[in-house]
């Protein structure tokens, strides 16, 4: 196909949207322009779809020259150093020895993506990165602080950098494809380690805005390893696939299934025939190995444009909060909820500040709204021993954050109010669940 001078240059300085999924094993990158809703993966083979990129890093010996990818598997049987399994070493905040040296898991996380990265610049100049989302199997606080100190290091032309969970990055791939594939309930059943897990995409369309959840199921008898050399139609693959059949009969009983996708180089189509058989059955069915880093490319670009259908929906997953948190307070002589937190932002992150001038009392009301379809809650703190001042003179910095999940801290402190009521020094700690 022809391409015009136009389009060259529409290539050139277009911004683009870049989702990085990051595993212990392997990695992947889907890149696409922030402004549509074009998504590509990069190869590893020019024109192929060899999209899984090897997370491992290999440093020669006695000289700083390393190798990532495809190149650090290629040279690891050289006199040196190998290293694999970075986030997992993250995860148990272990240093990396290597002869020695000592490095931060942070560091090389750093090192592995900048040389991905330089991939990327063979097909996109990098700079022009607008939004960049990373999407790891589980999120929590230290992954998210070690996320951060490696792209620090980087150096990107952008500061819309974001971290998500892999059922996150599910979710954003579904709600950017048709509708009809997502109606209803949405499977996905994943062969990349060595257990089987699964996710089950549901929405609630009961509520305003509708909830999303997914349910993830892990199933450490189901050892993919066990069946990756199996022969076809052999009795040790018909075992395997009528043990995957239970599985998925339970995940899928009195469930009306719009889609199912097999994703992880562990699944063979020919291996469980039965299985691809009874889900063909149920709904559309789909295979492939890309579908977190395309799920976070559209989360990426959702950052910059949203779509309808994001603002109509919310996402709440494991480590997302659940309920908005706000205060009701004093406008204009009325009662007014200010919003605090909120529902859908990961618990980790949810946090913030204000001051508020308090009308009378020594009371502040909370409110809590799930957003699973509950009454909302209101919660009262009494602020003990706070001193007695006229209406209107007594002026609170309030600070809340999540402390997990399901706890939220709320912290207060008394400002007083200028040199007529000086502050007391007094603060209030209480912890609210919800």
């Amino acid at each position: 196909m022809d391409i015009s001078v136009n389009d060259a240059k529409s290539k050139k300085t277009r911004e683009i949207a870049v989702g990085f999924d990051l595993t212990d094993t392997y990695s992947q990158i889907s890149f696409g322009p922030a402004d549509t809703e074009e998504v590509n993966t990069l190869s590893m083979v020019p024109g192929g779809a060899s999209y899984l990129i090897p997370t491992v890093l290999f440093r020669r010996r006695e000289v700083n020259q390393w190798y990532a990818g495809i190149d650090a598997v290629k040279n690891s049987d050289q006199d040196g150093f190998v290293v694999d399994r970075l986030l997992s070493k993250a995860a148990a905040g272990e240093e990396i020895v290597l002869g020695s040296e000592h490095y931060r898991p942070s560091a090389l996380i750093a090192l592995f993506m900048r040389r991905v990265l330089s991939l990327l610049s063979v097909v996109e100049p990098v700079n022009r990165i607008k939004s960049f989302m990373i999407t790891v199997d589980s999120l929590d606080n230290n992954m998210a602080a070690t996320l951060t100190e490696a792209v620090a290091s980087l150096n990107l032309s952008t500061d819309r950098v974001f971290f998500q969970s892999h059922m996150e990055s599910f979710y954003y791939y579904n709600i950017y494809q048709p509708e009809v594939l997502w109606g209803h309930n949405v499977l996905l059943l994943d062969f990349s380690s060595d257990n089987l897990k699964s996710l089950r995409l549901e929405c609630n369309k009961k509520t305003t805005p509708v909830v999303a959840f997914i349910d993830p199921g892990n199933y450490p008898s189901f050892k993919i390893s066990e069946y990756k050399d199996c022969v076809p139609d052999s009795p040790e693959a018909k075992a395997g696939d009528m043990k995957l059949c239970s599985i998925i009969n339970e995940l899928i009983e009195n469930r009306i299934i719009s889609a199912v996708y097999f994703i992880g180089d562990g699944f063979n189509r020919e291996l469980f025939k039965e299985s691809v058989k009874l889900l063909c059955a149920k709904g559309r069915v789909f295979e492939g190995n890309n579908l977190y880093s395309k799920g976070a490319c559209y989360a990426a670009k959702n950052k910059l444009y949203r779509t309808i259908l994001s603002d109509n929906h919310v996402f709440l997953g494991n480590d997302k909060l659940k309920a908005n948190v706000g205060i009701n307070v004093l406008r204009r002589g009325n009662v007014s909820y200010m919003p605090l937190l909120d529902a859908g932002v990961n618990w980790f992150e949810a946090k913030n500040h204000c001051n508020i001038i308090l009308n009378q009392g020594n009371k502040l009301s909370f409110v809590i709204t799930p957003m699973t379809g509950k009454n909302p809650e209101v919660v009262d703190i009494t602020l003990g021993d706070l001193p007695k001042r006229p209406p209107k003179t007594t002026r609170l910095e309030i600070t809340v954050r999540m402390q997990s999940e399901s706890k939220l801290e709320v912290k207060v402190k008394d400002l007083g109010f200028g040199e007529l009521f000086p502050m007391s020094g007094l603060e209030w700690n209480e912890v609210i669940n919800i």
